[in-house]
């Protein structure tokens, strides 16, 4: 019987013509270089599903010029990225 490819891992065997995608470059500077930093969220407890108030850890990246996050960077409101997070604890 042959084994389903999870569909995560097929889209990772994608060939991507780089010249085909856009630059992206700091909204504030205009620097094309970004390093990993990491933000953090406070979830009240009323919104927590262990009733514990609790931080949650967003990893985003700043410019390595001036530190400037762009805002497509930074999960949008309504977004459930921390859901993991929380559920792995």
């Amino acid at each position: 019987m042959k084994r389903k490819t999870p569909k995560a891992q097929k889209n990772m065997n994608m060939n991507v013509d780089l010249s085909q995608c856009d630059d992206v470059a700091c909204e504030s500077c205009g620097n094309p270089t970004f390093r990993q930093v990491v933000m953090f969220k406070k979830l009240s407890a009323v919104y927590s599903p262990t009733g514990k108030a609790t931080m949650i850890p967003l990893q985003v990246f700043e410019c390595s010029e001036c530190g400037h996050v762009n805002d497509e960077f930074i999960p949008k409101t309504g977004d459930k990225a921390g859901t993991n997070a929380l559920k792995n604890g």
